[in-house]
């Protein structure tokens, strides 16, 4: 994906996993609020699994639910089966290679899809690519649950994410913070309705929505 490099400071280990700080620090919090909306007995699939601490994570915590975990990098789906097997885990799937930007993209049905910090790594055209790729491979009823660092109303919701947000503008001017509302929009658009907007630690959000066309 144009301009994606998340855990681009993420330590390497001598057997193939990658640990990045800011995985880390937000598993725990994201455990605490993702349990309503996984699917017990179904299919979750990760966009952009990255390291692959989420996904290893999210498998421990919800045994009943298969997961499974995708990105574009070679090296991180290394890092992702690597944990996976680290970890002795039963239910979570052999990383898969996805492009969640490409038009048209079908790896489904899931009864949940799960994004982490991936929207301001990209640029517009590729974010509303993700947004109709979920509602694309989503079921009947089933949740996207999306969290990261975002704008509300326009305005930046700190100094540091201000700062952030010109680094990796910086960096590439089509990335950056995008608005939650406009995610929001895109995603009715693509036939999804809002469930929960939900205030996280470090001025993160995370943006809930439901799949309702059958």
């Amino acid at each position: 994906m144009a301009g994606e490099k998340p855990h681009s400071n993420a330590e390497a280990r001598n057997d193939g996993r990658l640990s990045a700080p800011s995985a880390a620090r937000n598993i725990a919090p994201i455990l605490e609020v993702i349990g309503p909306f996984v699917p017990s007995g179904g299919v979750a699939l990760e966009v952009a699994s990255g390291t692959g601490e989420h996904a290893v994570a999210f498998a421990e915590a919800f045994p009943d639910t298969i997961w499974q975990p995708t990105d574009i990098d070679a090296k991180r789906l290394i890092s992702i089966d690597a944990w996976r097997a680290r970890k002795g885990i039963m239910n979570m799937r052999v990383a898969q290679v996805l492009d969640a930007t490409a038009p048209s993209w079908r790896t489904g049905p899931f009864e949940m899809a799960v994004t982490v910090n991936l929207m301001h790594l990209i640029g517009a055209e590729d974010a509303q690519a993700v947004v109709k790729g979920v509602a694309r491979n989503l079921s009947p009823g089933g949740h996207w649950f999306l969290y990261g660092p975002f704008r509300t109303q326009g305005l930046f919701r700190s100094d540091s994410d201000q700062a952030f947000h010109a680094s990796l503008t910086e960096h590439d001017p089509a990335i950056g913070y995008k608005d939650i509302e406009e995610i929001e929009a895109w995603s009715v658009e693509a036939g999804l309705s809002h469930v929960a907007l939900i205030e996280m630690p470090a001025n993160n959000l995370v943006l809930v929505m439901r799949q309702t066309k059958e």
